[in-house]
């Protein structure tokens, strides 16, 4: 990229996830997300922020956190708790309902369903720090394609002009489905800090250097479904 993404001191979570996908391409960093309906959302973020900790470190993830969105939701009341982990193998064998989490969900006042649980493989990344208490925005689009390889590609492409456009404190990610209705499609998220950034972002893909990627991304993806949210860091490893 002609200017350095500029990035948060990178954490050592995020760090390794990084390393994990640029050098063992068979050990590709992976997330799990819980897509939680509440009457009472504010209530049970207020647990996953007093057991987040705890849940994420019992079972190995490297990052955990939690995201509310602001549109484009499936239900009323919804709430996506999420945790990163090193590679499928940590994912895969996290026991969901070990002792220290069934003793954390004692602590849970708000009713709850767990209406969805995706787990997902980590096709790109890019620099970050995940500290707890960290908050962001996203804007998260499902797509699909017959060309993931080529979708990434361009993906990069869009972040290497939004750096040279004024953007280079914008992250983009994709992720790839592995279970559920969506698998074997593709999640792209747009990272901000801020829900103005993002929105800025977002104004920026009608200028001209977004816009000719956006028109060859269209060759080769559909959208299927998009939404934005604001999201909060609550775990990180210490390994």
């Amino acid at each position: 990229m002609p200017v350095e993404k500029r990035v948060w001191r990178v954490g050592m979570a995020f760090g390794l996830l990084l390393t994990m996908i640029a050098g063992q391409a068979w050990s590709r960093p992976a997330m799990n997300v819980l897509t939680i309906n509440t009457k009472d959302p504010m209530s049970y973020m207020q647990w996953v922020k007093g057991s987040g900790k705890a849940i994420g470190d019992s079972i190995n993830a490297t990052v955990g956190g939690m995201c509310l969105p602001s549109a484009g939701y499936y239900g009323p009341g919804e709430i996506y708790y999420w945790h990163l982990f090193a590679d499928h193998a940590t994912a895969m064998g996290a026991e969901q309902y070990n002792p220290t989490v069934m003793e954390e969900l004692k602590k849970l006042k708000a009713e709850r369903v767990v209406s969805r649980g995706d787990a997902y493989s980590v096709l790109m990344a890019e620099p970050g720090d995940y500290q707890v208490g960290q908050t962001f925005a996203n804007w998260n689009v499902v797509v699909s394609t017959r060309d993931p390889a080529k979708y990434v590609s361009e993906v990069k492409r869009m972040s290497a002009a939004a750096d040279e456009n004024g953007f280079s404190d914008i992250r983009f990610t994709v992720y790839s489905y592995l279970t559920g209705e969506n698998a074997g499609k593709l999640m792209a998220v747009i990272e901000a800090p801020n829900g103005k950034r993002l929105g800025a972002m977002l104004d920026a893909l009608e200028t001209d250097w977004a816009a000719t990627i956006l028109g060859d991304m269209a060759k080769i993806r559909r959208y299927e479904h998009g939404f934005t949210m604001i999201c909060e860091v609550v775990q990180v490893s210490e390994g």
